[in-house]
């Protein structure tokens, strides 16, 4: 959107046009470049523009707000269940209900802040849910590893729905899936944020009532700090919405800061990982690791890359983001031979899930690398990056549907 405006700064129908098209990333690009411009249109687009940064920016709007605090006790209420009702498996609950819980929430409050208020959405999504919540409570707990990757594959799946959510149901909109993703980076650094705060209170608070020779810490992170975490994503994306022009600039700046150390520690890794004496084709543990470390890579990259000038060629910032893809591409190669090689010895629901899994990564990756070395030459190729990444979701969330609702009948439920 930078771009765009920067573009067409002296074309006020292209201007007008862009705004239309999507008047909340207009104004938050344009508050953001326009320190620096002076032509009459600008300073229009400015005057024009100032009640509605104004309003967005405004205090703690009422309604929101108590939209906000409405789902947080919701969210809270359902998370303590089992507290409630006693007779309700805790373990069991929280491994099945938890993500459901937090991302209902989360997504609800994604509905409001979008003004989605279409029955027949709003019926849609309460008929996935109901039927989500009924098919894992009524999947045997514990029986086989099916099971399990049901249960670890929800989070994603919620995930996902939290993503139909924010682009108002509009899934085959490329530039909204960007946007999703981009926001990911903002959400991830706030809720953070959010959890250290509050635990920093909760240490001052625990430890100011232990001086007077009152325990409350059990009664305090029983409600006050599982309620509060429950509701720190709801809080999280309400706080975004409040300080765009703040939360949208850290992320970038975080992954752009961190992308060659993350690089310098790859490298080392990959050298130490051949003269270790640590049995990597056997090591189930260090395949998971690897799988959540090549993710970590690509969201580092697709942050870093809206920091990039995507006007100067030759760029030195795209061939370390290139490096890092390489880098990434071989760790998942070393990967993909330890699954080979257990594969050998038969499938089984974690082998199957692992390897396939792997190898959308890799496909992913080689796209991502293809698109990075394409960009170095020709610096509006960057938005293909995105794009690419955008549209490789939907080959995500297929996966993910079919680990939760075929694979385990595959193995019969083992």
């Amino acid at each position: 959107m930078n771009e765009q405006i920067l573009k067409n700064i002296d074309n006020p129908v292209e201007l007008e046009k862009l705004y239309r098209e999507n008047k909340s990333d207009f104004s938050k690009s344009f508050a953001e470049i326009s320190e620096n411009l002076n032509t009459d249109l600008a300073k229009f687009w400015k005057i024009r523009l100032t009640p509605e940064t104004e309003a967005e920016f405004k205090g703690f709007q009422k309604l929101d707000l108590l939209v906000v605090i409405s789902l947080s006790l919701f969210t809270g209420l359902f998370v303590k269940l089992p507290v409630i009702f006693t007779q309700i498996e805790i373990e069991s609950f929280y491994i099945r209900n938890l993500a459901i819980i937090v991302f209902n929430g989360l997504i609800l409050f994604t509905f409001w802040k979008n003004k989605i208020f279409d029955k027949k959405k709003l019926l849609i999504y309460s008929l996935a849910i109901i039927v989500l919540l009924l098919y894992v409570n009524l999947l045997p707990y514990k029986q086989g590893d099916s099971i399990n990757l049901v249960f670890i594959h929800i989070p994603f799946l919620m995930w996902c729905l939290f993503g139909i959510s924010f682009v108002s149901f509009d899934y085959k909109n490329t530039l909204k899936k960007i946007t999703f993703i981009r926001f990911n980076g903002e959400f991830l650094i706030m809720t953070g944020l959010i959890l250290i705060a509050g635990g920093l209170l909760t240490a001052i608070t625990i430890g100011l009532f232990s001086a007077i020779k009152m325990n409350i810490e059990k009664f305090y992170i029983e409600y006050v700090v599982l309620i509060g975490s429950a509701a720190s994503p709801i809080i999280s994306s309400y706080l975004i919405q409040l300080y765009p022009n703040i939360t949208s600039k850290i992320a970038p700046v975080i992954a752009r800061v961190f992308t060659p150390l993350v690089l310098i520690t790859l490298v080392v890794y990959l050298i130490s990982l051949i003269f270790s004496e640590s049995k990597i084709l056997e090591d189930r543990d260090l395949l998971i690791l690897f799988n959540v470390m090549l993710l970590a890579v690509m969201a580092m990259i697709v942050f870093s890359i809206s920091e990039l000038n995507k006007l100067r060629a030759k760029n030195f910032n795209i061939i370390i983001l290139c490096a890092l893809a390489i880098l990434a591409i071989v760790i998942n190669t070393i990967a993909l031979i330890a699954i080979l090689t257990r594969v050998t010895n038969g499938l089984t629901p974690n082998r199957t899930v692992v390897l396939i899994s792997n190898l959308l990564i890799f496909i992913n990756l080689i796209l991502i690398t293809k698109n990075l070395y394409q960009a170095y030459f020709k610096p509006n190729q960057l938005e293909v990056v995105e794009n690419t990444l955008a549209k490789y979701l939907t080959i995500y969330l297929i996966w993910t549907l079919i680990v939760i609702f075929v694979l385990p009948f595959l193995f019969n439920l083992k």
